[in-house]
């Protein structure tokens, strides 16, 4: 009896994974073959795509095969509706050979679009962003005397119809599937940013951008349905009240196209009630960025054990000399602090000092993708981060991230400053609570 038990449970939950799985069009593998008489061998491409978060946000991998050319890379991909997932700006290569394409180099930037062909089967259409300029095309670092093989891959990426037939709904899972919707295990930025914490479930949005740029246009959903759709950010008065359900939400800001030719500069404003940040398409590392992610938890209790209290006082930007910024100021209960200096970009050469009380801290550190783990300690009431960039690296500004942890909560900064400038960090350590 208890044998037949077990037998219906296990046959039950097989059956309705299953369907499950069914039920999400996305999931499962898609390829295409693209060949011209004058080609000696096809170009294969094959798109893996993984279970989603929430039908939303999908690990996927791909596949390219051309000759004696072979690579396999990572991404993301968002549900904008019903039928598109947007893909992320960055393919982290897993395997190329017998030459690569840069990681960050954004090809195949736009959208896979669902529909059937004449015989009612699934297909996948690439649909490249709206732009009035041809669609950038990766760096190709050659390895050997590839000149042809080469410029087959350059021109499919770039002019040819980009349509995949599924051959299977099994979706794709490897041991890497699961980091890519972790920001903090994620081998390259995604656009997925780390996940916020809020105070209320009322917001509000609203946009800026450039005012002499035109034509930019951008999307919104929430917890995978659309909030607004192909708004001109141009306009005045585009402001939008927003409710998040309770417990995890996701919200995604899609660039629609590359209005005046290039990349979508739009900038999204978020406020939930003292917690206001923003997502912007003029970031370096979401320039050219088909979307950018973030997932919102509201749980009161959370966000005040997950982020310190900020210490704002009016007037006190006032009292900075020129060359000095103030980033940020907040409150610690704990003496002991750790902070993490890295890269969220791309190694270039950046290197950084930073000081605590008119002390250095470290002199010429490197800014690498790891992460630089510093112990601090403060003393009891204001304290002073100075932290200086010493170069431009190869790639100016000076960029970084510098994050405050304190084993439960973390604040994050992202850095850009020219060498001469001064980012300062205001911490009040609180020997008593509610002293200051």
């Amino acid at each position: 009896m208890i044998k037949n038990i077990f037998l219906f449970i296990y046959c039950f939950l097989f059956y309705s994974l299953k369907i499950l799985a069914q039920t999400d069009a996305f999931s499962g593998s898609w390829q295409m073959e693209y060949s011209t008489a004058a080609m000696a061998s096809p170009i294969k491409l094959e798109l893996q795509i993984g279970v989603s978060q929430r039908n939303i946000l999908y690990p996927a991998h791909i596949k390219l095969e051309c000759d004696s050319f072979f690579a396999e890379y990572d991404l993301l991909l968002a549900k904008k509706n019903s039928r598109e997932l947007g893909i992320s700006k960055n393919k982290f290569p897993r395997f190329q050979k017998p030459f690569g394409l840069k990681e960050g180099s954004f090809f195949l930037t736009g959208s896979f679009d669902l529909s059937k062909d004449l015989k009612g089967m699934p297909i996948l259409n690439f649909l490249r962003i709206d732009s009035k300029q041809p669609a950038a095309i990766p760096t190709i670092e050659v390895m050997n005397d590839s000149a042809r093989l080469t410029a087959k891959i350059k021109n499919f990426l770039k002019e040819e119809d980009i349509s995949l037939k599924k051959i299977t709904s099994i979706p794709w899972h490897s041991v890497n599937s699961d980091c890519i919707l972790e920001p903090a295990l994620s081998p390259t930025y995604f656009g997925l940013r780390d996940t916020i914490y809020l105070p209320t479930r009322d917001g509000i949005i609203n946009f800026s951008g450039v005012k002499k740029r035109k034509n930019d246009r951008v999307s919104v959903t929430l917890n995978g349905q659309v909030v607004l759709e192909k708004i001109d950010i141009e306009k005045k008065n585009q402001k939008s009240d927003i409710l998040l359900s309770p417990g995890l939400n996701i919200l995604t800001f899609f660039a629609d196209n590359f209005g005046n030719n290039l990349p979508n500069i739009s900038r999204m404003n978020l406020e939930f009630g003292n917690k206001k940040f923003a997502l912007d398409f003029a970031n370096r590392k979401d320039s050219a960025a088909t979307f950018i992610v973030v997932k919102l938890v509201c749980d009161p209790d959370k966000s005040k054990e997950r982020y310190f209290v900020e210490n704002t006082n009016p007037g006190e930007e006032k009292l900075l000399k020129k060359d000095e910024k103030l980033v940020g100021s907040i409150i610690s209960g704990t003496k002991i602090l750790t902070f993490a200096i890295w890269d969220e970009v791309i190694d270039d050469g950046d290197s950084v000092s930073i000081k605590i009380n008119s002390e250095w801290l470290v002199r010429g550190c490197p800014v690498k993708k790891t992460p630089r783990f510093i112990t601090v300690t403060l003393k009891p009431g204001p304290n002073i981060i100075v932290f200086l960039a010493d170069n431009l690296g190869s790639i100016p500004p000076n960029t970084s991230v510098l994050e405050i942890i304190d084993g439960k909560r973390r604040k994050s900064y992202e850095m850009e400053s020219n060498p001469g400038e001064k980012n300062l960090i205001k911490i009040f350590y609180e020997t008593e609570p509610g002293l200051k």
